[in-house]
């Protein structure tokens, strides 16, 4: 069964998120209160919404009770972030992800009930640090505030041996979760197949099990 999102605000971060939603299977309604906005998304999307996400009697006519999830991604403006998420919670979405641009704004959302809070441009500016700081070891996303998946190339110490001989979850903690080689990438590595020279390793991890790769 598709999951139902709904994305409110309709800026890079909101416009970007509700793409990445549609493209991945999911029933996507998008509401911006610009009508510029909704209109340069509308073919991409399942649905959209003209509306303000603060004006409580209008977001109560949406059809937002049946979502799974809603997406605040009015940053810039608490005031409308909050508002609209008083309202989605009351109405009873289960689970409100709220885009924040700082943490004393993260900290307020989070008293008003969001489930979860992001910092896209802190989170980018970290990850692009750690990337041009952390020699050949590459971010590729955060799955929470402490495990992430990493890239790196293969060590010498791993060229010729197989995952299952290497045993990463016993000695490193982490686990090898695809391989990226010539052919392209092998999102299901057989563990009895030997590391290649070329090759680069995808981990899953605890962030701290993590940066000794960075080394």
């Amino acid at each position: 069964m598709k999951k139902s999102v709904a994305v409110l605000g309709l800026g890079k971060f909101g416009s970007s998120v509700a793409r990445a939603l549609t493209k991945g299977g999911a029933e996507v309604l998008a509401v911006d209160k610009n009508e510029d906005l909704v209109r340069e998304i509308a073919d991409e999307v399942t649905c959209t919404v003209c509306v303000d996400v603060s004006d409580k009697e209008m977001m109560n006519n949406i059809g937002l009770e049946g979502m799974d999830a809603v997406v605040i991604a009015t940053a810039e403006h608490l005031d409308a972030s909050v508002m609209a998420l008083m309202i989605v919670k009351e109405i009873g979405v289960p689970y409100v992800l709220v885009k924040a641009d700082g943490t004393l704004k993260g900290e307020i959302l989070k008293r008003v009930g969001a489930d979860e809070v992001v910092y896209p441009e802190e989170e980018m500016g970290a990850r692009i640090a750690n990337n041009l700081l952390g020699g050949s070891m590459t971010d590729l996303f955060d799955l929470s505030a402490d495990t992430s998946i990493v890239k790196v190339p293969a060590r010498k110490e791993w060229i010729n041996r197989s995952l299952a001989d290497i045993n990463f979850r016993g000695k490193y903690n982490v686990n090898v979760i695809a391989i990226e080689g010539n052919a392209g990438v092998d999102g299901a590595p057989d563990p009895t197949q030997p590391i290649n020279e070329q090759d680069n390793l995808v981990l899953i991890g605890k962030k701290r099990d993590l940066a000794r790769f960075r080394k």
